[in-house]
Order: C-alpha cells, then structure tokens, then sequence
C-alpha cells in the first residue's frame, strides 16, 4: 500500500511538472490552431524563446495564410499583398483580418455613440490620437469642437470660429489641428481645456481670385508640412515651423481639389476635372496626371499607402494605383455604394468606405474586397467620415462614433 501511494504521488508529481514547452512541436501547434492570432503573435510568442522560434518558423507561413482562408474562404490574396510577401506580411495580416472581422462581425462588439445635433451642419470631423487616447475633433461653420473619446463621461470642448466658410476641412499634426476657411487656414492646439487658436496661415490669394476659396487640407506630420487646395485648382504649401506664407505653390488641375494627401515624396490630389494628380516633392514638378475612366466621373475622395492608392469617385467606384508602379491605375472595383464616396480607409484589416447614399461598408482588402458588414443610416447622408484604432467617425445628418465595446480608455 505503501509502495502503491508513493508511485501515485511520484506521478502526480511527473504530471505536475509537464508543460507547453515539453510537448512536440505538431501537438503545440495543434493547440495553437484554437487561438485567435493576435494572442498568439502578441502574447504566446512572447512567452520564451522556445515559442518565438516555433511561431516564427519559415515553414509557417503557410499557417497564416491558412487562418486568413479559413476567415475568408474563396478570397484572392491582400489589395496590400507585397510583391514577394514574406512571413511577417502573413503574420500580420492575418492579426488584422482576424481582429477587424471579429470587431465588425460579431454582433455586440461595436458600441454606437450618437451626439447632439447643434454640432451638425457642413460638419467635417477628425479623429487625433494623443498620449495614446483618441479625440474626437469636429468643425462646422460656425465653431471647433473636440471631445476626448475614453469610457467615462466626457464634455465637450467648443470654440466660436464664425469666419465665413465655404468649406471645412481638417488635419493634425501632433496636438495641432488645421482648418483650411475661406482664404485662410487657421491652427489650433489641442489642450486638457480645449482647443487653442495658434495661427493663421495666408495663402495670399491674389485679388484677382479672391473667392478662390479653400477647399482641403493635408499634412505629413514627420516633416511638419501641410498643403490646402482651392476651388480654382491651386495647392498651397506650407511648412508649420516657419512663415505663415506657402513655401511653395503650384496648380495641378483647373477646378475645384476635392482631397489631398502627403507623403515624403508625393502630394496627391484629386479634382472635380476628373484627374488625381501626382506632384513629386523633390524634383518640384507634376509627375504624373491619371485620368480616372467614365463619363461625367471624377474622384472625390481616396487614401495614400505606401504600396497602393484607393481613389472613390462620384459614381461610388473603387479605382487602385500602385506606386511603385509609376501610380498605373491597376484595377477597378463596385464598392456596391449608389452614390458618390465620401470617405476611404485602407488598412491591413479592413477597407473602409461612406456614401452620400447613407450606408458604410467595411470589407476585407482581398482582391477583389470581400464585404464584412453594411452600416446603413436610414434616410440620412455621410458626407464625411475618418477611422482610427478601431474606432469610425461619420458625419451626416448626425454625428455619430462606433468604438470597441468591451475595451477600457
């Protein structure tokens, strides 16, 4: 009896003292397989060395690829697919599909925040990350407003800015906001009290054009540049830490900019003469003008990445240029919207689309882009929209924030 209770304890001992680390590697991952990625690529993998050398083995990248079909089956590869992706693109993408296809997916995820409706009216709307908490920062034509977007109760901060407009638009560089106003833009802090007015930048219209109002902004915050475009076709640059003049000027169409974005290299417009122009920074010249296709078709609005373009356009199209392929127009998809887009946002979870027609759709960036879910705003329009970690802002009749519900701020 003796001899039986001590080989029982010396068992239980020996079980005790098994773990993951002494499993072989099929059976470790088989476990694996039963864990979201994220978990896995941002917390198992961290564990110890053993298991970062297992998850980053080369013969796994056909694991990550695997998961990705499994959420989408039937899918082609990334929009953002690298030439020659490597582990770490699978890796990654596959953490940003799994996590955007959870997030929008499953029903009770999303939180929907509903503000009051003196904020609306030809309101444009911004989402800032500061000191790893996102703000909220509206304008309207007659004030700024801001709101820190935590899960306590917070006010809102509200400034009068009643010079007249025609229209709004707004961009950050760090704790600065900009507003392009009528013919000038303007500079605000953001503060733990609201938002300051720094500056007003004057793009010294001549009085010849003196309504050549502004129309958007856009701003590279690693070189603490900005660029305003007008109504006449004219962008305006400028560079935050010095003159409130432009450095520079140039006019890359013949009416109305509708959206502008920067890079080190590039400034991209678009414009009501159905052009997205390319104006590369270094050699100060237009590198190239694209013309997108269709009758009475014109881009209003896309989103720049380092390896592809997403331009929507006022018949609700998809248009893809690649830059690295000297910004050829690649392909063009439905993004199934029956009016003009209004917004676009392209990551490596989620490609992220608003429509005058009242509806927001978020796909999966796949080739083509494979619907996750329709937000539809009934009888009302979007007429702008912005998207930051993990959380969508829109502007219509309404303003109105989807977060993540069961995260703490």
């Amino acid at each position: 009896m003796n001899d039986e209770n001590t080989r029982c304890a010396y068992d239980g001992e020996e079980y005790a003292q098994l773990s993951l680390v002494q499993l072989p590697v099929e059976m470790f991952l088989h476990i694996c397989s039963f864990l979201d990625a994220s978990t896995l690529v941002h917390g198992l993998s961290l564990v110890c060395k053993q298991f970062y050398l297992i998850l980053s083995d080369d013969p796994l990248l056909h694991m990550w690829k695997a998961r990705i079909d499994h959420i989408l089956p039937n899918a082609s590869h990334s929009l953002l697919c690298l030439e020659r992706p490597d582990k770490l693109f699978w890796k990654l993408s596959c953490v940003a599909i799994e996590k955007q296809t959870a997030l929008w997916g499953q029903q009770g995820s999303i939180k929907k925040l509903r503000f009051p409706h003196r904020y609306i009216n030809k309101t444009s709307v911004l989402l800032m990350p500061v000191d790893g908490i996102t703000y909220l920062v509206g304008a309207n034509t007659c004030s700024l407003f801001c709101k820190k977007l935590s899960y306590r109760e917070e006010p809102f901060y509200e400034v009068k800015h009643t010079k007249a407009s025609y229209e709004n638009c707004l961009t950050a560089i760090d704790r600065t906001v900009y507003i392009s106003r009528s013919d000038t833009v303007n500079s605000w802090v953001l503060t733990n009290t609201g938002l300051v007015h720094d500056r007003t930048y004057d793009p010294d219209i001549e009085r010849s054009n003196r309504y050549d109002d502004l129309t958007c902004v856009s701003s590279y915050p690693e070189r603490a540049l900005f660029a305003a475009g007008s109504i006449y076709g004219t962008i305006y640059v400028f560079d935050s830490r010095s003159s409130n003049k432009p450095i520079y000027q140039y006019r890359p169409h013949t009416i109305y900019v509708t959206k502008l974005a920067m890079n080190t290299e590039y400034i991209l417009s678009t414009s009501k003469d159905q052009t997205v122009s390319v104006w590369d920074q270094r050699a100060g010249r237009t590198m190239k003008s694209i013309t997108i296709p269709g009758e009475n078709v014109y881009p209003t609005y896309f989103d720049m990445r380092r390896d592809l373009v997403c331009v929507g356009d006022n018949k609700g199209k998809l248009h893809m240029l690649e830059p690295k392929n000297d910004f050829e127009l690649v392909k063009s998809y439905s993004s199934y919207h029956t009016r003009e887009i209004t917004g676009v946002r392209l990551t490596h979870g989620c490609l992220i689309t608003s429509s005058w027609d009242g509806t927001i759709r978020i796909s999966c960036p796949t080739d083509p882009p494979k619907p996750i879910t329709t937000i539809r705003l009934e009888r009302e329009y979007i007429s702008s929209m912005d998207y930051l970690n993990d959380t969508l802002a829109i502007v219509g009749e309404s303003l109105v924030v989807w977060r993540p519900r069961n995260r703490r701020v």
